[in-house]
């Protein structure tokens, strides 16, 4: 998969790890090792550590990996890269499980981003928390319809101008009706009326042709690997 931006991936990755993390709840990533820690405390997925320069440096993909291969609680691997085929053969000589779909880092410019509204019967809503007064906030959109409390939502996290966009879901009774576009429209317009200008996001394969179609580049894959139970 190549890339469309010559902006380096490990500047990138930091930006978007902080909006995840607030638009998560987590705590502050810890970076060492050429990776991003960030705690999650989850069953099955303790700790995520997220490499910043895989193709640069393909030995801390190794030794990360060894790590994770070897932690006393099951650790999730994320590895950002335009080389995913040389990064699954790295995880597996670990022993790590990889996943066998690739999900997509991807940015937008928001200046550009079309903002489609949901259409009858369906109405959004969209509340915000100023978690830094100016500098960042997460907004949650929710559309509704009437006998229905939620058909599809989604998260924003700002942070300075960039908004990161997290868990755009359309619930399966809902979905072919426009609702996840809805959502980042709702999103991306409340985001820009508080100063945003590039979007960031980890995508599914099944949302990135969604993405996409709003003016989304993917910057590179992402290949996740766990330790083998």
């Amino acid at each position: 998969m190549s890339r469309t931006s010559p902006e380096p991936l490990a500047p990138l990755i930091r930006r978007w790890q902080r909006g995840w993390g607030l638009a998560s709840a987590l705590a502050p990533a810890e970076e060492s090792d050429g990776a991003l820690h960030v705690d999650l405390g989850r069953p099955g997925r303790k700790t995520e550590r997220i490499v910043l320069d895989a193709d640069q440096r393909p030995e801390r993909v190794r030794a990360l990996a060894a790590r994770v291969a070897a932690a006393a609680e099951p650790d999730w691997l994320t590895v950002p890269t335009n080389n995913p085929a040389r990064t699954v053969r790295l995880l597996g000589e670990a022993g790590l499980v990889v996943d066998p779909e690739h999900e997509a880092f991807m940015s937008a410019d928001l200046t550009a981003h079309p903002v489609p509204g949901a259409s009858a019967p369906y109405t959004a809503r969209l509340s915000e928390e100023h978690v830094v007064p100016g500098r960042a906030a997460v907004f949650r959109a929710h559309l509704a319809a009437p006998g229905v409390t939620r058909a599809a939502g989604g998260i924003g996290a700002l942070v300075d101008t960039d908004l990161v966009v997290h868990a755009i879901r359309t619930e399966p009774d809902h979905r072919r009706h426009g609702l996840g576009s809805a959502v980042m429209g709702a999103l991306t317009e409340r985001a820009r009326e508080h100063g945003a200008e590039e979007g960031l996001l980890v995508s599914t394969v099944q949302g990135r042709g969604m993405y996409s179609r709003l003016g989304w580049r993917v910057q590179a894959s992402v290949v996740v690997a766990r330790r083998a139970p």
